[in-house]
């Protein structure tokens, strides 16, 4: 993500550099997911707040919460779903567990951009022919057809999709997370967190 290291040890000098504050807001996220805290709305925005600061504030604050993350014991590890066995509900647990909110949702939108774009290509592909003269099919419906492709395929300037991020903890299948960004389990027999 940075090109600039971040302290690993006591910082004598003020570190130099410079980083976007994007990047900047990515690296506090990333070392404070990593260090295993869990991090509420509002906490977020105190994030975006401090990554507005300079590169050597920045590097220090993510160099003390890196260091205090090594200090402590290691937790035990975590049990990783099986290659072959693995549910997509195993998979979004695992990727919760080691992904940042935001990094997981880009993660989810790559996967539901090639979807949204193959599900438009064979919508125009359904459609090609259906004007030849003669067609029961009219032009007014090949180009319905076809704008409506448009719309929703990514590389034709369609939406980023999924638009928020899917959870499988919730009503028994994926959907829109009601706790976005940050998951809020509900109670169920199957999932009793």
């Amino acid at each position: 993500m940075t090109t600039l290291e971040i302290p690993t040890g006591p910082v004598q000098e003020r570190p130099d550099g410079f980083e976007e504050t994007p990047v900047q807001a990515g690296v506090l996220r990333d070392t404070l997911t990593a260090a295993g805290v869990e991090l509420g709305e509002y906490e977020h925005r105190i994030i975006e707040w401090l990554a507005h600061w300079e590169w050597a504030t920045v590097a220090v604050i993510a160099s003390w919460v890196a260091r205090a993350a090594a200090s402590r014991e290691p937790t035990p590890a975590i049990a990783l779903p099986g290659r072959f066995d693995a549910t997509p509900a195993d998979i979004d647990q695992h990727l919760r567990r080691i992904l940042a909110e935001d990094r997981y949702l880009l993660y989810q939108q790559a996967i539901g951009g090639t979807a949204a774009t193959e599900a438009a290509q064979d919508l125009r592909g359904r459609v090609d022919g259906a004007d030849i003269p003669g067609s029961p099919v009219s032009t007014d419906y090949v180009k319905g057809q076809t704008e409506g492709a448009d719309y929703i395929d990514p590389t034709k300037g369609g939406g980023l999709y999924p638009s928020q991020l899917q959870c499988s903890r919730h009503d028994g299948g994926f959907g829109p997370c009601p706790g976005a960004p940050r998951c809020t389990p509900r109670n169920t027999p199957e999932d009793p967190s």
